[in-house]
């Protein structure tokens, strides 16, 4: 661990020697290339440390990678991390293609029921909680107090969909970095892939309806097709 902690430091000060010379930093490529190999090398580092204090590697992925952007020490430029979003989404469909493995037809058979009723109480309870608080809030929200009642309800909606949506990619690193297994993590697998399905579905409407109460017109057949595409 200690040679660990050593060279994730020498590493961000040597970031942060690159990131003040502008000499330096001429001769170490494109952004793109500089955030790549410092986010790689970071987060190798930082989760071997994260990993000796008895914590998640992605905990310390989360940790150096907010330490290291552009929005606390700035060590790497905000362009290189714009460039990486091809690099995210193909890791976010490696991740969704994990999950999908994970979910076999004898786990649906066995706890389907069960985790449907639960994520429709979860989603339920949660997107009526921030519901009924953006709307209540609406008067002190800068970007809803000057829509009309219809517009901040979609809006609203749209928001309360987004923090109730689950997270695979967490919990799919957290589970294959424990090892677990057992009934419980099966169960807990399915909950998050199938509340993610219910969230995608929800998302769909949320956004057609919002798109409809700023003028854009309810197009039932768009809307639809959302939904289809979400889900397949």
């Amino acid at each position: 661990m200690k040679s660990a902690v050593l060279r994730l430091l020498l590493l961000m000060g040597l970031l942060a020697i690159i990131s003040r010379a502008q000499v330096l930093r001429a001769d170490s490529g494109t952004p793109v290339t500089l955030a790549a190999g410092a986010l790689l090398l970071c987060g190798l580092f930082a989760g071997k440390v994260a990993k000796g204090m008895g914590l998640p590697r992605l905990t310390g992925y989360l940790l150096v990678g907010v330490a290291v952007g552009p929005y606390v020490l700035g060590f790497i430029p905000g362009e290189g991390v714009k460039g990486l979003d091809l690099v995210k989404g193909l890791a976010v469909s490696l991740i969704a293609l994990v999950a999908g493995t994970e979910l076999r037809l004898g786990l649906i058979r066995r706890v389907g029921a069960r985790v449907a009723l639960l994520c429709a109480a979860v989603c339920g309870v949660t997107f009526v909680v921030c519901f009924g608080a953006t709307i209540a809030l609406k008067p002190l929200l800068p970007f809803l107090a000057p829509l009309t009642l219809p517009q901040a309800l979609a809006v609203s909606a749209l928001m309360s969909t987004v923090v109730v949506s689950f997270s695979p990619t967490v919990t799919i690193a957290i589970v294959q970095e424990t090892s677990a297994r057992g009934s419980f993590t099966e169960f807990l697998m399915a909950l998050v892939i199938i509340g993610d399905l219910f969230v995608m579905v929800a998302f769909a409407l949320a956004a057609g309806l919002t798109r409809a109460s700023f003028g854009g017109g309810l197009d039932v057949a768009g809307l639809l097709s959302g939904v289809g595409w979400e889900l397949f």
